[in-house]
């Protein structure tokens, strides 16, 4: 039986007549239209305090779930990272989303370097050093892979696991040890088609639901 993965739709706004949208990054469809799974988009009203509620039937019928970049986060996002937590639902939080993850467990979010050093479009920007005893460690197989960066804000210090740091140390990834899978990267491997490493993170993570 096909595996369901359920994808945070976010809020937005398209470029035509400013019509409001329900979207996440197209790259992240189509890194996942690479496995044999059913995707779902799981689109949130973020300031209405019902509608988690509403979605939790969705959630709970998915094998896992994404949570991916975004500019805004919202009360509603902490109760889905928590409740996903709670059941021990596999999880990937990718930028907005790891930040989500670090600030719920006693996190704080703040500016990050200014210099343009972790927000370029450029396919790889900087180094990520890979704590050997973390389960990144064990997907990637190095200690030390070259990422994209696309990302104004960081978390600094959180009470889960952090496992790997940027060269200008910049928290890059945070998971927690005794769930089956909850990560959280900063950066953008759904936009690394041909990475080597972003094949592995998303290998594991389709094969462990």
């Amino acid at each position: 039986m096909k595996k369901t993965i359920g994808v945070i739709l976010r809020e937005n706004t398209s470029e035509y007549k400013g019509i409001p949208l329900y979207s996440c990054r197209r790259d992240v469809i189509q890194y996942l239209k690479r496995y044999d799974v059913n995707i779902i988009g799981i689109p949130i009203v973020f300031e209405n305090e019902e509608e988690f509620d509403k979605i939790k039937e969705i959630i709970d019928f998915c094998d896992g779930i994404i949570s991916p970049g975004g500019s805004k986060i919202y009360d509603i996002d902490y109760q889905i990272i928590k409740y996903l937590h709670e059941i021990d639902k596999p999880t990937l939080g990718i930028c907005l989303g790891m930040q989500i993850m670090g600030k719920l467990f006693n996190g704080k979010v703040r500016t990050v370097i200014e210099d343009g050093t972790h927000c370029s479009e450029e396919e790889y920007v900087h180094q990520v050093v890979i704590k050997k005893d973390s389960l990144l460690y064990k997907i990637m197989r190095e200690e030390i892979i070259r990422v994209n960066s696309r990302h104004m804000r960081q978390i600094p210090y959180t009470n889960l696991d952090c496992v790997a740091y940027s060269e200008d140390n910049v928290l890059e990834a945070i998971e927690d040890k005794n769930k089956k899978f909850f990560m959280g990267i900063q950066w953008h491997p759904e936009s690394l088609m041909e990475d080597t490493y972003s094949r592995r993170l998303f290998d594991y993570f389709i094969k462990i639901l």
